[in-house]
């Protein structure tokens, strides 16, 4: 099995599974990349939304955890998401990803190239794509929640999966904490 075509996330989650479930681990996750998060990863390379602006992003992320059985809270800070699953007492692990893509025209050449316009918070119409693997960070999400889902005979505790938007701004990470702490 090699590595290079797995989200990082989910070589973390090979490679914490121990030698004994390891190959068992890598074969489930390559039938997930081939079966499901490459075509996951398309979607969201070729549908980037801005920051603040992520609402298909976020229904999409929270549709593909909620097809897990995860609990998912929307809205949160604005397009926010937070899933929790929980398995049991023990620790409590969050993962994030950032959702918002830039204001960039996408060049690569790619058969799925992101063709997105948007405007933005200024009121411009801009290009946008996903420049610097917020595509792959929601995808790994993803991947990791389905693993985790599959194999919680194997662990205890709960994890806390984050959406979160307007990396690119700053300001996302601020507006989730705010709508989180505020009454």
């Amino acid at each position: 099995m090699t590595f290079r075509r797995l989200p990082l996330a989910l070589v973390f989650v090979l490679l914490a599974a121990g030698p004994a479930q390891a190959d068992d681990l890598a074969d489930a996750i390559a039938a997930d990349y081939e079966s499901h998060l490459e075509d996951l990863f398309v979607h969201f390379h070729r549908n980037p939304e801005l920051s603040f602006r992520e609402t298909k992003t976020a229904a999409r992320l929270a549709e593909e955890l909620r097809g897990v059985g995860i609990e998912v809270t929307e809205g949160v800070g604005g397009t926010g998401i937070v899933g929790m699953l929980r398995n049991g007492e023990g620790p409590l692990v969050m993962v994030r990803a950032d959702m918002d893509g830039l204001p960039v025209a996408e060049q690569s050449g790619l058969e799925y190239a992101s063709t997105a316009r948007q405007v933005d918070i200024t009121g411009e119409e801009v290009p946008v794509m996903h420049a610097c693997g917020h595509d792959v960070h929601m995808t790994s999400l993803v991947g990791t929640a389905r693993r985790l889902v599959e194999r919680k005979d194997s662990w205890n505790g709960t994890v806390m999966f984050i959406g979160q938007p307007a990396e690119e701004r700053i300001g996302g990470a601020k507006a989730m904490l705010e709508a989180a702490t505020s009454p």
